[in-house]
């Protein structure tokens, strides 16, 4: 059985930073946190250096915004380069993906995918005096599944203005390319 958050390395950082293991104690939110996330109840938006989600807890909703710092000109013009070459590599692979052990090299050349709890700046409307509070972390466990789903999301969060050629899909033929007459018979 698959695990249900951190599936691949890219969803496993951004789940490691929520379930850190320099911690004292356990945290007695992430149990509910990750059923919020199972049971979809974080709507995600997310975009360059931000993730916002309406979590909706017995019909309250709360609007969590989440700010994420964009990688340095070191690390961005290193982590293209990485991900260029582990595209180029692979050209079977779909529009989204990336390779499991392009997360390896980034992490080997301290490019961090995922952000430190202390390094982003998390709000949430709720009066609850634990930070991050349970909606914020439950945004960041469906973050991790969405990221699980396409590993992309991962560098398009901490580039800003990211824009990969995607590799063509072998199987993929644009409509304008075909002749009607010689696909449908004259």
């Amino acid at each position: 059985m698959s695990a249900e958050f951190g599936a691949t390395p890219w969803g496993r950082v951004w789940v490691r930073t929520v379930e850190s293991t320099v911690a004292s104690a356990p945290n007695p939110a992430l149990p509910k946190a990750r059923s919020l996330a199972r049971n979809h109840a974080a709507t995600l938006s997310v975009e360059a250096g931000r993730v916002e989600a309406d979590v909706v807890v017995s019909g309250v909703t709360h609007q969590v915004r989440i700010e994420l710092p964009h990688w340095s000109e070191r690390e961005q013009a290193e982590a293209e380069r990485l991900i260029g070459k582990a595209l180029g590599d692979r050209p079977g692979l779909a529009a989204g993906d990336l390779p499991d052990s392009l997360e390896a090299d980034l992490r080997r050349d301290d490019i961090g995918i995922a952000v430190p709890l202390d390094a982003m700046e998390a709000t949430c409307p709720c009066r609850t005096r634990r930070r991050p509070c349970v909606h914020v972390l439950a945004t960041l466990y469906s973050l991790s599944q969405r990221i699980d789903e396409r590993p992309m999301l991962a560098v398009e969060l901490r580039s800003p203005g990211w824009s990969p050629t995607a590799p063509a899909d072998p199987d993929w033929t644009m409509l304008a390319d075909l002749d009607p007459e010689g696909f449908y018979g004259s």
